[in-house]
């Protein structure tokens, strides 16, 4: 429904002289995204231009499978942005050029060297217990910390990138100390050993194991749409952290050429596509991310976090875009932190 929605439309945009220029072309895509989400999209470019996507999904080790086939792929798309900063860093980028992402995309959502770009972000939140956390009892990640919540909180284990970015972005907002005082605090209120994912957490607090958990605002409407997890979502509720100073944490989903010369205007064509209105709206509908262009509308599922939350309206949030360099710049320290407390040890 949704392809055949956009279609018109983004063959206007795009024109048709654009499909016929790309039509004997093929762009080769890496990423470690869910295949189902990325998927869709290529058939719906390729019903639109004629462009051929040869995709590779790879779980984990995006970035060494990048080191060690550099030229593999002619664009990279990755759920955790930060890494692309890191590949940056080793000269495995291809800046782009394109005056259509410089036009319609804010700052914020591009390097300053235009080495990758944000397309989708979310927030990283506080899942909590319907039953037993009363609404405004938790409204700062530090609060986790706090002895009332000994042997309450659940998390996947504290070396998961997802992790490592918001430890990472604290210590560039707090300091290094207030970071290291973050995790000792709760590692000390953990209820079990880190393990699973974001989704087992919040299963873990449906079943009482535990009462708060650390997690992508993203999971909510997952959980919420699949009949097997519903109950596990409507037994919790969303706290966006820190509204009251810098806002939460962020996820980033990104995107970047490498360094592969054979198909650069293509594979930039693509990414431009992936920042357009169309681009954006299939993006948000299949991952329930936030999108990077505020013409973008956003779903009735994401309008409806935070409605326990003071001050949160249709799903509106304070953000913290730290930096992406800046993140990189503190991720060994994390590491050498967690390995201090060896924060995935059995409780």
């Amino acid at each position: 429904m949704l392809i055949q929605r956009l279609l018109p439309i983004v063959a206007l945009t795009f024109g048709i002289a654009f499909a016929a220029q790309a039509a004997d072309t093929t762009v080769r895509v890496i990423s470690d995204r869910t295949p189902s989400h990325l998927e869709p999209l290529f058939e719906y470019y390729r019903t639109l231009t004629g462009v051929e996507i040869e995709s590779a999904f790879v779980d984990k080790g995006l970035i060494a499978r990048l080191q060690s086939r550099p030229t593999e792929a002619d664009l990279i798309i990755t759920k955790t942005a930060d890494i692309l900063e890191e590949a940056k860093q080793q000269r495995l980028l291809r800046p782009f050029d394109s005056s259509t992402i410089a036009a319609e995309l804010p700052a914020r959502f591009r390097d300053a060297d235009d080495a990758y770009i944000t397309l989708s972000y979310r927030p990283r939140v506080i899942f909590a217990s319907k039953e037993r956390v009363e609404p405004d009892s938790i409204e700062t990640y530090a609060d986790l910390t706090d002895p009332e919540w000994r042997g309450r909180i659940c998390i996947r284990s504290g070396y998961h990138n997802y992790n490592l970015s918001l430890l990472s972005q604290m210590a560039e907002d707090q300091g290094l100390p207030a970071a290291r005082a973050f995790i000792m605090g709760l590692h000390a209120n953990l209820a079990r050993r880190p393990k699973g994912n974001d989704r087992a957490q919040v299963r873990a607090i449906y079943e009482g194991e535990c009462d708060l958990s650390l997690g992508n605002s993203y999971y909510m409407p997952i959980m919420l749409a699949n009949p097997e997890q519903r109950a596990w979502g409507k037994a919790t509720y969303l706290i966006f952290p820190n509204q009251e100073s810098g806002g939460s944490y962020i996820m980033r989903g990104g995107a970047a050429l490498t360094t592969a010369n054979r198909n650069v205007p293509a594979a930039t064509q693509l990414l431009e596509f992936l920042v357009s209105n169309a681009g954006q709206e299939f993006i948000v509908n299949t991952t329930f991310e936030y999108p990077v262009r505020d013409d973008v509308e956003m779903l009735d599922s994401l309008r409806a976090l935070g409605n326990r939350q003071e001050g949160i309206e249709g799903g509106r949030f304070k953000a913290n875009f730290i930096p992406l360099d800046a993140i990189a710049a503190h991720r060994d320290a994390i590491v050498t932190i967690l390995d201090e407390v060896d924060f995935d040890s059995d409780r």
